[in-house]
């Protein structure tokens, strides 16, 4: 899973829209779904050597157990790279790198079930990084190796890279990354000098990464990559877990490859049927709603609704416009950090995304709003170190956005009309005037994109085995009706309903409940029944 970062430059606003992959309305390009068995020239992707070898040298542990890593979990990962092609029309093309990693299971030859692949979201997520933190039950550690990869174009992967950062750019550019902006306020020539700074992004990526690798980004490649991923383990079935957008990969996957799939979860759910404009209005809607959780539960805030919570914290946010907190402190970044409004909405944000950070959140809040300054610099330093500077680097920030940007305008068909943008981003601000300026505008660069090879639409994995779909119903970046609709949308698929707040639940100890029955699905085979729930604890 990746945090929404504060909206306070380019790159950063491409990854506010954390989920999609979602594909338009349109006439869906239908993708064969046979291509691996009717092209023989596939077969020397199959049956590759993979050479396991340690992910980390002795100074690399010895650096993430300083951010709190496990030794012996770190000691036990195996990483290994292995070929794809990248445009499966053309499989005597041009090649792709894809970094896998792999802890293998605890138990015995005899307990072994088999692999368990995972997606971490995004897309731009790396997998890779995501396994270096300990993941699910002992039950399940001791059944399957667990098994993540970094999809192509990202991370250690063959990676991409989209030229220049605009955060800089004079004019609407920087405007509308503003956390306050009231996109009813845009002028009619701001909207189209926005749009031509969207174009010149798009060419940019296309003289940085070449078009044929753009239109080979989409989530069907990476569903076929995943593929070759279980021949290459040599399994018989692909038995997988998908947060986020790892839910659409794993959909699209189960209507590929239906004789394929083993136990299939997907939590935090994306619902695939919604064009990427009112995808951006319904997940700023979702992080709205989760906001007014917080603040039915705060009890020591300095509001007492959603409408006083409003009030309080654009004051709050423009407080810091003004006169933003400065921490220049070596020992803590090696950079000047500036908390201003921009980078407290986008602590709010991140907040919204796990139950737990709920308290420090509260705390910053009320020292701010009680002018208390040195507790409100100890709070929101320790919530901007946690969300913005734990272990990132520019390069992999760069990426992460590149890709990001490259799989949503692959998936998904975007408009020209520029009132059409405008639509959208006033109804996400009137959605949230706390939220929703920043989430829209991002997209009109996926009106200039490359065509992709292949794109698919309008599935329902009609021929799939049981799949669980795992939702929450105080989820932020991934609205729990999604998840309602995903389980609609595949055929054999069920939901599971955690009643509580936060973007993704299954295997981080968050919920026992959860664990148990998924577990149980995993395990045993055993499919929870329809419209289960689980309460928190």
């Amino acid at each position: 899973m990746r945090y929404v970062p504060a909206p306070t430059s380019t790159s950063v606003a491409l990854s506010l829209l954390l989920v999609v992959g979602c594909t338009s309305e349109e006439e869906p390009l239908q993708a064969d779904a046979s291509i691996e068995d009717t092209d023989p020239s596939l077969e020397r992707f199959d049956n590759q050597q993979l050479s396991w070898k340690d992910c980390h040298d002795a100074n690399e542990v010895e650096e993430l157990l300083e951010w709190g890593a496990e030794e012996k979990w770190l000691e036990s990962l195996e990483c290994t790279l292995m070929n794809v092609p990248l445009d499966y029309t053309d499989p005597d093309g041009e090649d792709v790198r894809l970094a896998l990693v792999r802890r293998p299971a605890e138990g015995g030859a005899e307990d072994r079930q088999g692999s368990l692949v995972i997606n971490p979201g995004g897309p731009g997520g790396s997998g890779l990084e995501m396994l270096t933190g300990e993941l699910f039950t002992s039950d399940i550690r001791d059944s399957f190796d667990l098994v993540s990869f970094d999809p192509r174009g990202i991370g250690d992967s063959t990676p991409i890279s989209c030229g220049e950062d605009h955060s800089d750019e004079e004019g609407p550019w920087e405007e509308y990354l503003s956390w306050d902006t009231d996109p009813a306020d845009i002028a009619e020539d701001d909207l189209v000098e926005m749009d031509e700074i969207a174009q010149e992004v798009a060419e940019e990526c296309v003289d940085e990464i070449a078009a044929d690798f753009l239109a080979n980004m989409g989530t069907v490649n990476v569903a076929r990559d995943m593929d070759l991923i279980r021949e290459n383990l040599d399994e018989d079935e692909l038995h997988y877990v998908g947060y986020s957008y790892g839910t659409h990969l794993g959909a699209l996957y189960a209507e590929l490859y239906p004789d394929n799939v083993g136990g299939m979860v997907l939590d935090g759910a994306v619902d695939g049927e919604i064009d990427l404009l009112r995808m951006a209005v319904e997940q700023t809607e979702g992080f709205q709603e989760t906001w007014e959780r917080f603040v039915e539960q705060c009890s020591d805030c300095p509001f007492d609704d959603p409408e006083g919570s409003t009030e309080t914290m654009t004051a709050l946010a423009r407080g810091l416009d003004d006169d933003p907190i400065v921490i220049d402190d070596p020992e803590w970044h090696d950079e000047e950090v500036v908390i201003d409004g921009d980078a407290l909405i986008g602590i709010v944000m991140q907040s919204m995304y796990q139950e737990w950070v709920w308290p420090d959140l509260e705390a910053s809040l009320v020292a701010l709003n009680q002018g208390d300054l040195s507790e409100a610099v100890y709070q929101l330093s320790g919530l901007y170190w946690m969300f913005f500077l734990f272990m990132v680097e520019e390069e992999a920030e760069e990426n992460q956005s590149a890709a990001q940007l490259a799989v949503e305008c692959a998936d998904s068909e975007a408009g020209t009309d520029l009132d059409t943008y405008r639509e959208a981003s006033e109804a996400a601000y009137e959605a949230s005037p706390l939220f929703g300026s920043t989430m829209v505008w991002p997209w009109m660069m996926c009106s200039h994109w490359v065509e992709p090879v292949e794109r698919l639409s309008g599935f329902s994995a009609s021929d799939a085995p049981p799949i669980v779909v795992v939702g929450t119903e105080g989820d932020p970046a991934t609205p729990y009706e999604w998840s309602r609709r995903l389980a609609d949308q595949l055929d054999s698929a069920t939901l599971v309903t955690y009643e509580g707040a936060g973007h993704g639940v299954y295997g981080f100890d968050a919920n026992e409940c959860v664990d148990e029955v998924i577990d149980t699905y995993l395990l045993e085979g055993v499919v929870p029944e329809s419209d289960h729930s689980c309460l928190p604890e």
